[in-house]
């Protein structure tokens, strides 16, 4: 007579594989979830290629896009009013 060796698993245990189980759902989803986010990529993307003087001091930045966006308009309104080209 031979004996069965495998055993079956209690309900304590099958409790247990089953928390493991959805444990490990849950970080594959969130895995998942990290790759889709597109948006979050893109900012993680941009901070990291952003150099650290520029990410700590914005006020030079900011103020030559607002130099650049005040001299776009000012040439588009002389263009549109035929003083300038």
């Amino acid at each position: 007579m031979t004996r069965d060796t495998h055993h079956s698993p209690g309900p304590d245990e099958l409790r247990l594989q089953a928390a493991r189980k959805r444990q490990e759902l849950g970080e594959t989803i969130d895995q998942l979830m990290a790759k889709t986010d597109v948006k979050a990529r893109a900012a993680h993307l941009v901070h990291d290629k952003t150099p650290e003087q520029v990410r700590e001091n914005t006020r030079p930045l900011l103020a030559a896009v607002a130099a650049a966006v005040v001299a776009g308009v000012v040439l588009w309104q002389l263009r549109r009013s035929g003083k300038w080209g």
